[in-house]
């Protein structure tokens, strides 16, 4: 009598979890359709030349195996050779640090212009010209870690420091000798998806971000209710922002496609201070949010609050052109992220 009841209760949980996952892509058909005809597709692509500035939003970016062309490949150095982040007093200026636009195959050298509202002119860098070779710090997912960088001279480093107030910060930038990997984020568990080595420019922990517009709207949702501003995606510097998921969906993913490029969704992205701050007033209007309200329901293990996840394009894949409006493939799940959505998040859909 025992072996039946306990065969009818695996019964009853394994058809209950397929109608759950039915039910899971019926409504995300659904809300996709009102959106972009039941497709998820790209609706935002974003690059960070200099890291901790602010981005160049584009309309189509050049994805290789460290990230996107020209993201991340270089960052601002103080004068004891540390990177330098809005994180810290006095350092919030670097969000106004713009390159005006990118290089392009046609050009004949390769040239960022940089403007700040804090700086009288732009300033013209010949990303091939003249450099020194130096060793800084660069942040990663495990700490500080040493690293050569090549810095690019004194002028943009004068321009720089009227632009962010930062004493002697000098601009410093990935040469033809730097190799740096992803490692394993301690704080969220997961192993880098690849076998090889998978490399990653100056971000701090993988070669892109992807974020969901639905995740946002409703996070704002709830800041709105609680009060507070609603805030826009800059707050969490993403890569790549897709339409057509439901809120906090992108937690399940596992492989997606986009063109003829398949990344591994690799792991959630723990949010930090840095989001509390206003890309255009430079202040935190709402103290510690959105932060706040992410710990209310994002919260994890070690404290992580996440928005986000990382991508590591898949072992083999060659470099591709990525666009505004191309379609995301979904390859596979993660089938214990996504009971883990399914759960907190289902019932409200």
């Amino acid at each position: 009598m025992s072996d039946n009841k306990s065969l009818w209760m695996t019964f009853g949980l394994a058809t209950g979890t397929l109608l759950l996952f039915w039910y899971m892509d019926k409504k995300r058909n659904e809300k996709s359709e009102d959106d972009n005809g039941g497709t998820v597709t790209v609706s935002e692509l974003n690059v960070y030349p200099i890291k901790s500035c602010a981005e160049v939003s584009v309309q189509s970016a050049m994805a290789t195996s460290r990230g996107f062309e020209y993201d991340r490949m270089a960052q601002v150095t103080d004068k004891n050779k540390t990177y330098c982040t809005p994180r810290e007093e006095g350092k919030r200026k670097l969000f106004h640090v713009k390159v005006v636009s990118l290089p392009t195959n046609t050009d004949e050298k390769r040239t960022l212009t940089l403007s700040s509202p804090h700086a009288e002119e732009n300033f013209s860098l010949d990303v091939d010209g003249p450099t020194t070779t130096v060793t800084t710090k660069v942040l990663g997912s495990t700490g500080d870690q040493e690293h050569t960088l090549q810095d690019y001279g004194d002028d943009v480093a004068t321009w720089l420091q009227k632009a962010t107030s930062i004493p002697d910060c000098r601009l410093t930038g990935i040469g033809e000798t730097y190799t740096r990997s992803v490692c394993v984020n301690p704080d969220q568990g997961d192993d880098v998806p690849t076998s090889a080595p998978a490399p990653v420019s100056l971000a701090d922990e993988a070669p892109y971000l992807l974020t969901n517009a639905s995740s946002l709207v409703d996070l704002n949702k709830r800041l709105v209710k609680n009060g507070k501003s609603a805030i826009d995606m800059r707050r969490f510097r993403p890569n790549i922002v897709v339409t057509g998921l439901q809120p906090w969906e992108e937690d399940c993913l596992s492989k997606i496609q986009i063109g003829n490029v398949q990344f591994n969704v690799w792991q959630r992205c723990g949010r930090c201070i840095m989001t509390t701050i206003d890309r255009d007033s430079l202040e935190r209007k709402d103290g510690p949010e959105p932060l706040k309200t992410l710990t209310e329901f994002r919260e994890r293990a070690n404290g992580q609050r996440n928005f986000g996840m990382h991508l590591v394009p898949a072992e083999g894949c060659t470099d591709g052109k990525i666009c505004v409006g191309d379609e995301v493939t979904i390859l596979e799940y993660d089938e214990e992220r996504k009971k883990e959505w399914m759960r907190l998040f289902l019932a409200n859909a």
